[in-house]
């Protein structure tokens, strides 16, 4: 895993560039660091190796015409090889994709498996060639600055690099806090916190040169040529095996791999499968959980875990929130992270030191399960609905239902209203819009700039846009647009210092082009989900396995900590009251108000965290920047 960081001034003015990434990143464990500038370009990047092939990278990676640096994954080497011709088996990825630009340039990710995020600069065309991968697993940050020094182009991994450089913007951006807020309903994917930063998208590649900055999308969800097969259990097999392949690609590392397990079927499915291919191995998966603390009520995720833990010998760290405060959980996020990402997890906080301290390189998550690699289960009610599939709607809501008509009858009206509701006109009334931001808890003065509302009717959102007709399209609204990229971006950076790297095996590309290509009624000939319950038949517990539903457990606990911190809270919001880009862009009176009192409702205390998380950055960033 790595940092990359670079900044091309197109006019010229080599007195003008920064050479202070490198003051940014003392809190990122690395092996080394290399620095090369050559004329208006600066490239720098930081490298702790975490696969085999890695401990041999050596970055920036020049030839004559190109220089190369790059954060980079990839897990198709066999076949890139094969294509490139003449690549021993311990070639670097670094140098697989060198040679990959040089035969087929900007197509060159086209041929890409992985995660990645890599700069090439062509010093001949004068050109930088910059990709992201096709989910979005490594992030990629960059800017555009045109000032009375001219035009220049600064990349970085993370936005702290580009904060720190001279010329970039100090501002945060109001349509940032308003997409952050607003959530899903937004969906916007390149803008971010930051006044002229921009990420760039999963799945795109962007070109820079005198003539300007050009993106292309070389990567979207679409269904192949569909795959059919005789037999019912063919379709489990091709999932089991691009699954093996996809966990096997994820645990490519000699160091320890830990997991995160909650007894769902997600996580319980990477974790065994980890585990057992690393059993060949004589190595033992480190499992990890969150749970309540003793003595503390709410729903508890345990009797899962224990369920998977009975038939695995996995090595488990379980961990609580308890004695972690959200004021401290935030002052340690800042001070280790330089100012991103600006989110604050208590568990985590306590996870993640524990994790560095047994030398994992690699964790692992069931993040996209539900939707991005076997179909989200909480639309398969309205899809069948609206194919016409009704035995199948009734079987499943009797199914899921365990046979009480009561709760299918619930549930049958809940899909209709569903319905109803995505099928009414893009435009959306002002009352639906203003009931939205009242539910997110934003300004009311932020939500009413213009443009604002505009820029949420435009968005692929399933709040906004009608239905999809087609299973392939609700799948590629949610891998596409479900704020997935922004979702492992964050989790990325915030295992970034630990020199942990966060990978998610149901994103795998190869994955999720299969499913995207078998027909739609694997996903739910017996129960929501079908294909991905009857493909892990032996590997995980069959209560997991066949289980509906499981309430989520110890995160909702996890907002107790804002009412322990409540008096000192009260005063960091009082004094944030005083700094303008505070007070004209969140709710300050309103947090108040409901952090003070003792009757808050539980669907509240989300979005109350969420609020006091980017009230305390921004004091903390402007005192910072």
């Amino acid at each position: 895993m790595s940092l990359i960081a670079g900044s091309i001034d197109f006019s010229n003015n080599t007195d003008t560039q920064a050479t202070r990434f490198s003051d940014c990143f003392t809190n990122f464990k690395h092996s080394y660091h290399k620095h090369w500038q050559e004329e208006a370009i600066d490239l720098q990047y930081w490298h702790q190796p975490i696969s085999p092939t890695s401990v041999s990278e050596v970055q920036p990676l020049l030839n004559d015409e190109v220089v190369l640096v790059a954060d980079l994954r990839l897990d198709n080497r066999d076949e890139l090889r094969t294509m490139l011709g003449g690549m021993t088996d311990t070639v670097t990825d670094s140098e697989l994709v060198m040679a990959a630009y040089k035969k087929w340039q900007a197509d060159c990710v086209n041929y890409l498996i992985g995660g990645f995020a890599f700069a090439i600069w062509n010093r001949r065309l004068k050109t930088l060639f910059c990709a992201r991968d096709h989910l979005g697993q490594k992030p990629l940050f960059y800017c555009e600055i045109n000032d009375i020094k001219g035009r220049c182009f600064v990349f970085c991994t993370t936005p702290t690099g580009i904060l720190n450089h001279s010329r970039s913007s100090k501002d945060i951006d109001p349509q940032g806090v308003f997409n952050i807020l607003m959530g899903r309903t937004c969906n916007e994917e390149s803008s971010t916190l930051f006044a002229g930063i921009k990420r760039l998208p999963a799945g795109f590649s962007v070109q820079v040169n005198d003539a300007g900055t050009k993106l292309r999308r070389y990567w979207e969800p679409e269904p192949g040529e569909t795959i059919r097969y005789a037999d019912d259990t063919q379709y489990c097999e091709g999932f089991n095996e691009k699954f093996e392949q996809a966990v096997a690609a994820c645990i490519n590392t000699d160091l320890p791999v830990s997991s995160f397990l909650s007894g769902g079927l997600d996580s319980s499915s990477v974790a065994c499968m980890a585990h057992q291919k690393l059993q060949e191995k004589k190595r033992q998966l480190i499992s990890t959980s969150f749970i309540l603390p003793e003595n503390e009520e709410g729903i508890d995720e345990k009797e899962y875990i224990e369920s998977i833990l009975a038939e695995n010998n996995f090595d488990h760290v379980y961990i609580t929130r308890e004695n972690v405060g959200f004021r401290q959980c935030i002052e340690n996020t800042h001070k280790r992270y330089d100012g991103f990402p600006y989110t604050s997890h208590a568990y985590l906080d306590k996870l993640l030191p524990i994790l560095s301290e047994r030398n994992v390189g690699v964790h692992l998550c069931g993040y996209g399960g539900d939707h991005v690699a076997s179909y989200h289960g909480m639309w398969v009610f309205e899809q069948l609905l609206m194919e016409g599939q009704w035995s199948t709607l009734l079987k499943l809501l009797k199914s899921t239902n365990n046979g009480q008509m009561s709760g299918v009858i619930k549930m049958l009206l809940r899909t209709l209203r569903n319905i109803t509701q995505a099928s009414l006109p893009k435009g959306r009334n002002t009352t639906w819009y203003n009931k939205k931001v009242e539910r997110r808890m934003v300004l009311p003065e932020l939500a009413h700039r213009p443009g604002f509302r505009e820029s949420v009717l435009r968005g692929p959102s399933f709040d906004v846009q009608p239905f999809p007709r087609k299973i392939t399209d609700i799948m590629k609204r949610f891998i596409q647009y479900d704020r997935t990229s922004v979702t492992l971006e964050t989790l990325s950076n915030t295992f970034l210092p630990y020199a942990i790297d966060y990978r998610t095996p149901f994103t795998d590309v190869r994955l999720i082009n299969y499913c995207m290509s078998i027909p739609p009624e694997q996903f739910y000939l017996d129960r929501k989900r079908s294909l991905i319950r009857r493909s892990v038949k032996g590997l995980i517990p069959e209560r997991i396995r066949l289980a509906h539903n499981k309430e989520q457990g110890s995160t909702p606990n996890l907002f107790k900590g804002l009412w322990q911190d409540k008096d000192q809270l009260l005063e960091d919001l009082n004094n944030c009251s005083s700094i303008d880009q505070i007070s004209t862009l969140l709710d300050i009176p309103r947090l108040r108000k409901l952090l003070a009192g003792t009757d808050v409702d539980d669907s509240d205390k989300p979005k109350i965290y969420k609020n006091l998380e980017l009230a305390l950055y921004i004091a903390w960033f402007k005192n910072r920047f």
